[in-house]
């Protein structure tokens, strides 16, 4: 039981570390097509199920590489973290989208939605590759599940900060100075010998 907290834990942190960004774009997407929530929901769902398929594709590739070498995955998500805490330091946190598409037509918000997601989520791809790449099938399946309600569970959360902006402020502000020391968290879970871990000890 505590080894599948473990990973549920490590999953969803991964998923915050990596989504925060998105989380404050949905935000502003709520805003910006207020009166067409439920489609703005619906498109982000859509776009993080496929960035979900891609990693778990991505991932599938850990197949062909030696079981020895799969920890060392850890490394990707630490590299990411380091280099945004190197961004930090120096002023140069890269700026979201913040243009979007006009025409409130129900296909047109879709598709803004999904591809204002996706533009926006090598990190996540990157970081959920890694992981599903370094883990035992059976762990895949808890995995999985607790990405896609993560990504409820954002689609919710953006749409309550949507309506109370001063909570939405404090996470534009401070959010992305969690977001690197996270993903070195989740970096080193997957160097270490854990319960999802291909990986001899």
């Amino acid at each position: 039981m505590t080894e599948i907290l473990i990973i549920i834990a490590v999953t969803a942190g991964a998923f915050i570390a990596t989504n925060l960004d998105n989380l404050v774009l949905l935000v502003v997407l709520y805003s910006r097509y207020e009166i067409h929530s439920g489609l703005v929901a619906f498109g982000y769902i859509t776009g993080m199920i496929i960035i979900g398929a891609i990693s778990v594709a991505v991932g599938e590739v850990g197949d062909f590489i030696p079981v020895t070498y799969l920890g060392y995955l850890g490394v990707v998500p630490i590299m990411l973290g380091i280099t945004a805490l190197i961004r930090l330091a120096r002023g140069t946190q890269s700026g979201e989208a913040s243009s979007f598409a006009t025409s409130t037509s129900s296909r047109a918000i879709f598709v803004t939605v999904v591809l204002t997601q996706l533009s926006n989520s090598a990190d996540s791809i990157i970081t959920f590759s890694a992981l599903f790449a370094d883990s035992l099938d059976a762990t895949d399946y808890l995995i999985a599940p607790t990405f896609l309600a993560m990504s409820v569970i954002f689609a919710w959360l953006a749409y309550y900060l949507q309506n109370h902006r001063s909570l939405s402020q404090v996470l534009d502000r401070y959010g992305h100075y969690l977001t690197p020391f996270i993903l070195i968290l989740v970096g080193f879970y997957i160097l270490a010998n854990t319960a999802s871990d291909l990986a001899p000890g």
